[in-house]
């Protein structure tokens, strides 16, 4: 337990986790009714505004994407020319929003509720929603709960959706999954963190108390900037502003944890909607195939793209494929891949990175 509920938390980042340097707009606040304050950027329309605004859902928990790399923004750009407001926030407890004094606070319901605080802040009757990794998950679980309050929605290297399937949701022989347990080993064997080794037996407001934040936060960006290559099948696709700082780590360890706790079948509740989706998935995400499957069996109307040298990051891995596919799908007009409609998994596709030592 001790080392698995840390290393499934991590199974879920993707790679938004991007260098400070390259914000391009004002960091603004949002002061939501739900108690979070959330730091978010704007992007403003360059053509008649569209109804729905896109909100970029990033991964983690405990990710960021405020802070993020110029090749991203100059994609969240061209969806701005296309006449959307774009939004970046950076969820609560990480980033530059605020942290929560009691970490127990950090749950998928708190989640859920700031994103749907966000639609009634922007005065939206319905949002685009683009999530990468565990934001997928986050989308699909506000689906569920407010299936009214979303127009379309874009899931890219999606995590598993329900935490009763986060045990087997990532190949344990992939190279991302060997470096969490072997980062996670080294840092359960400091005497300063053993106290961590059974979270959910511990005491987490007095552990919360005896450890600066800033530390666990720098401990998780360690592990961020240790473990990027393996986010994509080739690591010179990765840009070289493509990691940062910013990663929270009780953000990421109690939402993980709620998240496995919370074994609520999100598929009839999905089943009964008619949002249309888009599953974009690589040939070497190391996450399983039957995880992105999930999205496309549980949603009646949803198109599944899959590219063979992509990874978890498909973005980065194949930035023509993501931008172009998503543009179109927010137009309605034809993707520019050919959707994958086979029920057979494809080969499976090794990274070219090689997992280091801590």
């Amino acid at each position: 337990m001790r080392l698995a509920c840390l290393a499934l938390a991590l199974r879920l980042l993707a790679a938004t986790a991007v260098a400070a340097d390259a914000r391009t707009g004002p960091i603004q606040y949002w002061e939501l009714p739900t108690g979070s304050r959330i730091a978010y950027i704007h992007y403003f329309p360059r053509a008649p505004g569209k109804t729905s605004p896109i909100i970029f859902l990033h991964g983690g928990p405990g990710a960021y994407i405020v802070d993020h790399s110029a090749a991203a923004d100059q994609f969240y750009r061209s969806l701005a020319t296309l006449g959307f407001d774009v939004y970046l926030y950076d969820q609560i407890g990480s980033g530059h929003s605020a942290r929560l004094r009691d970490p127990r606070q950090y749950t998928v319901e708190r989640h859920i509720s700031d994103l749907e605080a966000i639609r009634r802040t922007l005065h939206a009757r319905r949002l685009i929603l683009i999530g990468d990794s565990w934001g997928a998950a986050l989308a699909a679980n506000y689906i569920a709960e407010h299936p009214d309050g979303c127009a379309k929605a874009i899931f890219s290297g999606p995590g598993a959706m329900d935490g009763s399937d986060m045990q087997a949701s990532a190949y344990p022989d992939a190279p991302m999954v060997k470096a969490a347990e072997a980062w996670f080993t080294w840092f359960y064997s400091q005497p300063r963190y053993a106290g961590m080794r059974d979270i959910q037996a511990a005491d987490v407001v007095a552990l919360y108390r005896s450890i600066a934040e800033r530390e666990l936060d720098a401990q998780l960006d360690d592990f961020v900037h240790r473990s990027a290559s393996f986010l994509v099948c080739d690591p010179a696709k990765l840009p070289a502003d493509a990691v940062g700082s910013g990663m929270g780590w009780w953000a990421n360890l109690m939402t993980s944890i709620d998240f496995g706790r919370r074994r609520r079948d999100l598929k009839p509740a999905l089943a009964r909607t008619h949002v249309p989706v888009l599953i974009l998935r690589g040939g070497c995400d190391y996450m399983r195939w039957e995880v992105a499957y999930e999205y496309k069996h549980a949603f009646a109307n949803a198109t599944l793209l899959y590219a063979p040298e992509a990874g978890h990051a498909f973005g980065y891995d194949q930035p023509k494929i993501y931008s172009s596919a998503i543009r179109a799908f927010v137009q309605d007009r034809p993707l520019p891949w050919a959707p994958y409609t086979t029920a057979v998994a494809p080969p499976r596709v090794m990274p070219r990175a090689v997992v280091g030592e801590k």
